[in-house]
C-alpha cells in the first residue's frame, strides 16, 4: 500500500499515477500538456466535415465531436498516460461556440479509470472541395455512357436511368448531361465514378475502356492532374432485330439485360445467350439486311420455283425437311445478311412476331 502524496489516501501501489491518486492527479497535474479544446471544420454547404485531411460524410455532432476529440486530445494527454475510448454525454451549442461533456476512459501502465471533463471548442466554416468544383463546373472524373447504336430503344434508357437513380450518386456529382448519343455523368469523385463503371458493365454487358488527359502539372506532388474518363459501350439488340451468330442467321426474340434469346428460322432452334458474346465476335449486328419476298409458283419433286412479284426474278431452291408442307402461292422470304442468306417460308408479320 502507498499514500498520495497530496491528501495521504492511502491507495495500492498500482492505483496511483506518478505518486497521486487518481483526483489529486487530475486537479494538481492534470491529464493535458495544455488546456484542450476542439475545433470542428464543416462544409456550410453539404455539411460534410473534415477529419485528418479528409472530408466525410455527414453525421451528427455528437460522432463528429467523438472522433475529433479522441483523436485531438490524445495528442495532448500527458506522458504515460493513454486515451483508449471516449463518449459524448451531452453538447450545448451557442451559434459557432460550443460546450461537450465527455466522460474519458484512461489507461495508465498499472490501472484504468474514467473521468468527466468538459471541454470548450469552436466550429469553422470551409467549403470542401466537393462543393467548389460543383460551383465551378470543374470535374476530374468523366464516365461517357455510350451505345453500339446511335437510337436505342427509349425502354432501355429508362431502364439505366433507374439504374444511375439508385446509386449514391449526389455527393460526388458535378453535373449529368444527356444527348441523343448516351449520357455524361462528371464527377469529383473516383469511388463513386467506379461504382457506375461496375454497374453499367456487370447490368448490361457493356465494355469500359478509360483514357487519361492531362490539364496541369502539381508541382507540389510531382504528378500531372486532369480529368479521368471511362468510356462505356453498351450493346443495343430490338426485338426483330436480325443478327449474325457463330456464322448463321438468327433473329431476336426476346431481350433480358445481359441475355438475349435468338431464334434461328432456318432450323426453328432457339438459344439463349449472354450479351457478352457481342464482345468476343460470336454475335455480329450485319452492316447491311436485305429482306426479298417471294410467291411459290411451282413445286417439282426435289425444286420449288418462287417468284418475286415486283421485279419477276426467280428464286430456286430445294425442298428441305423443314418445308414439307409447302404449297403453291405460300410466301418465301430470301434474307441477306452480310454474305449470309437464308430462305424463310413465311410473312414478315410471320417472322418477326
Amino acid at each position: 500500500m502507498r499514500f498520495c502524496v497530496k491528501c495521504g489516501r492511502e491507495l495500492p501501489r498500482d492505483q496511483l499515477i506518478q505518486g497521486y491518486c487518481v483526483d489529486c492527479f487530475i486537479k494538481h497535474v492534470g491529464l493535458f500538456e495544455r488546456k484542450p479544446t476542439l475545433e470542428i471544420t464543416i462544409c456550410p454547404k453539404c455539411y460534410s466535415w473534415l477529419f485528418r485531411g479528409k472530408w466525410l460524410a455527414p453525421t451528427s455532432i455528437d460522432e463528429i465531436v467523438k472522433s475529433v476529440g479522441l483523436n485531438e486530445l490524445s495528442k495532448i494527454i500527458r506522458r504515460g498516460l493513454q486515451l483508449v475510448d471516449l463518449d459524448v454525454i451531452s453538447t450545448s451549442q451557442d451559434t459557432d461556440e460550443f460546450r461537450v461533456k465527455l466522460r474519458l476512459h484512461v489507461k495508465t501502465e498499472t490501472t484504468t479509470f474514467t473521468t468527466l471533463l468538459e471541454v470548450p471548442g469552436r466550429v469553422v466554416h470551409r467549403v470542401c472541395p466537393h462543393c467548389v468544383f460543383k460551383g465551378s463546373g470543374k470535374y476530374t472524373h468523366l464516365v461517357q455512357i455510350r451505345f453500339t447504336r446511335r437510337s436505342p430503344p427509349r425502354s432501355l434508357v429508362e431502364d439505366l436511368e433507374r439504374l444511375l437513380e439508385k446509386l449514391p450518386l449526389q455527393d460526388g456529382v458535378v453535373s449529368v448531361k444527356y444527348a441523343e448519343s448516351g449520357i455524361d455523368i462528371e464527377l469529383d469523385d473516383a469511388t463513386i465514378a467506379r461504382k457506375i463503371v461496375h454497374a453499367v458493365v456487370r447490368g448490361y454487358s457493356a465494355k469500359s475502356t478509360t483514357s487519361f488527359k492531362a490539364t496541369r502539372f502539381d508541382h507540389n506532388r510531382g504528378v500531372w492532374r486532369g480529368v479521368l474518363t471511362y468510356s462505356i459501350r453498351i450493346p443495343v439488340f430490338d426485338k426483330g432485330d436480325v443478327v449474325i451468330y457463330r456464322n448463321n442467321l438468327y433473329i431476336v426474340e426476346d431481350l433480358k439485360k445481359n441475355r438475349i434469346t435468338l431464334f434461328n428460322p432456318s432450323s426453328s432452334v432457339r438459344e439463349e445467350i449472354p450479351l457478352s458474346s457481342y464482345w468476343t465476335g460470336e454475335l455480329k449486328t450485319p452492316t447491311r439486311v436485305e429482306i426479298e419476298r417471294y410467291i411459290v409458283r411451282e413445286l417439282r419433286e426435289h425444286e420449288v420455283v418462287a417468284v418475286n412479284e415486283n421485279t419477276r426474278s426467280q428464286l430456286v431452291f430445294k425442298r428441305a425437311r423443314i418445308t414439307p408442307r409447302i404449297k403453291v402461292g405460300d410466301t418465301v422470304l430470301l434474307i441477306k445478311a452480310d454474305d449470309i442468306e437464308a430462305i424463310i417460308v413465311g410473312s414478315e408479320s410471320e417472322l418477326l412476331r
